[in-house]
């Protein structure tokens, strides 16, 4: 297939995604054309057998209306892949159900949202992992237990309960991508995931991070991920704040058990959630091979 992949391609570590979903389709044998979002407008002159897209730029580089319009005048499959909590803000649950009425298959992150909402063309996709980093133990990153990602509202709270228990072995790492990221997550003995914005069915992105760059993850024990995952063996779940510190000072005294789970949660990270296979689920819904 040929697939226009519209995307925000701008060369930052946050954005690797982009480009390792350009990379996952090419392994497939897809030929892609990459254009940013702020160059929407070329997409119209451009033949291909399907569009993909996330946000589209809309809000940035152009209004929804806008892209709608365009939408109605682009002949080939139009595709959306979702990655963001839909129901956290009224105008991301405005964007997905407009969008969703004229493209051909739409593919959400969300699934609690999609579960909600009767759409046919809607389908569960989760994220996954791209490059793979090979982690190097460094000292900057030696901690019990460490948090990754940004810290916010509830989210505050939740790391000063670590930090309270913790003291200096709780370490926030807020802006390690890439190569950082890996080291990170090998030389934290534990690394948590908050409960917000987590549900049954949405967790970030930063599961298959951890576990598929070797990482030890205490995570909520979401029912969704039983899909692929298995509690106990590939990471260690927790139910509320109340089973938090205790499921962490049990993996910090079992070292043993631990770095099993940690093993075995990489290995299936590699072998279930990569974005090439993400990718081969996705176009096997859209040439209706699997529906």
């Amino acid at each position: 297939m040929k697939v226009i992949y519209l995307a925000n391609f701008n060369n930052v570590p946050s954005n690797f995604v982009e480009e390792d979903i350009k990379y996952a389709l090419e392994e497939l044998g897809h030929e892609v054309i990459p254009v940013h979002e702020k160059d929407y407008k070329k997409v119209l002159n451009m033949k291909a057998d399907m569009l993909l897209f996330h946000k589209a730029g809309i809000g940035r580089y152009i209004s929804l209306q806008d892209w709608i319009v365009m939408l109605n005048h682009i002949t080939c499959k139009k595709v959306m892949w979702y990655f963001d909590p839909i129901k956290l803000l009224p105008e991301r649950e405005q964007i997905v159900e407009t969008i969703s009425q004229y493209i051909d298959y739409g593919f959400l992150v969300d699934d609690t949202w999609r579960r909600r909402h009767k759409f046919d063309n809607l389908y569960s996709l989760k994220e996954g992992i791209g490059t793979v980093f090979e982690g190097k133990v460094r000292d900057e990153f030696k901690c019990d237990v460490a948090f990754m990602g940004k810290l916010y509202g509830v989210r505050e709270q939740f790391a000063g309960i670590l930090k309270d228990r913790y003291r200096d072995k709780f370490k926030i790492f807020e802006n390690a991508y890439g190569q950082n990221l890996a080291d990170a997550c090998v030389s934290a003995k534990i690394v948590v995931a908050p409960p917000y914005p987590t549900n049954e069915f949405y967790w970030s992105s930063r599961f298959y991070l951890t576990t598929g760059l070797g990482g030890f993850m205490v995570h909520p024990d979401c029912y969704g991920l039983k899909e692929e995952f298995e509690e106990g063996k590939h990471f260690a779940g927790y139910r509320g704040m109340d089973e938090l510190i205790p499921t962490i000072d049990y993996f910090l005294e079992h070292e043993q058990e631990r770095k099993a789970i940690q093993q075995e949660g990489q290995r299936r990270t590699l072998e279930v959630a990569r974005f090439k296979n993400r990718l081969q689920t996705m176009l096997d819904i859209v040439n209706g091979k699997n529906k």
